[in-house]
């Protein structure tokens, strides 16, 4: 019960003063506040006007969550690994997720959030030496949609 107290206060805290505070291994990150977990700067985002934010940019990671007719999907599971060490597990309310991360090779694994029998979608990366590298992780389209 004292953690939920902590994260609750740290949740409160961080949204008035703005700082970042570290997430446990398995949470759900705030919407459009940088929070770091493990050592990873990570952002949870891409709804409303929000994404625009310029900051943004400087992040050289941008997963994005989408059906297989391109429409961005909001609420996943995301688990970032590297060498098959799991850095990081959270929700994520948003359809976009940004990561700066050191070089190296990294695999994100996205599940959709409410959705039974859905399968995990994956995808590889490494970030770019300068700018921002898209990864899109597509979810098909469900049959009542």
């Amino acid at each position: 019960m004292r953690f939920v107290h902590w994260a609750v206060a740290a949740v409160l805290v961080g949204g008035v003063a703005g700082f970042i505070w570290p997430a446990s291994a398995d949470s759900s990150l705030p919407m459009d506040n940088a929070t770091t977990i493990n050592g990873v700067q990570t952002v949870c985002t891409g709804i409303g006007s929000a994404e625009d934010n310029p900051v943004w940019k400087t992040y050289p990671i941008r997963v994005e969550f989408s059906n297989d007719k391109a429409q961005y999907l909001a609420g996943v599971h995301i688990v970032l690994d590297q060498g098959g060490k799991s850095l990081a597990a959270f929700d994520c309310a948003g359809s976009w997720v940004l990561f700066k991360v050191p070089a190296g090779s990294y695999k994100v694994t996205a599940n959709l959030t409410g959705q039974t029998g859905g399968a995990a979608r994956s995808a590889t990366f490494s970030p770019p030496a300068t700018g921002q590298k898209r990864v899109v992780i597509q979810f098909p389209v469900q049959p009542n949609q």
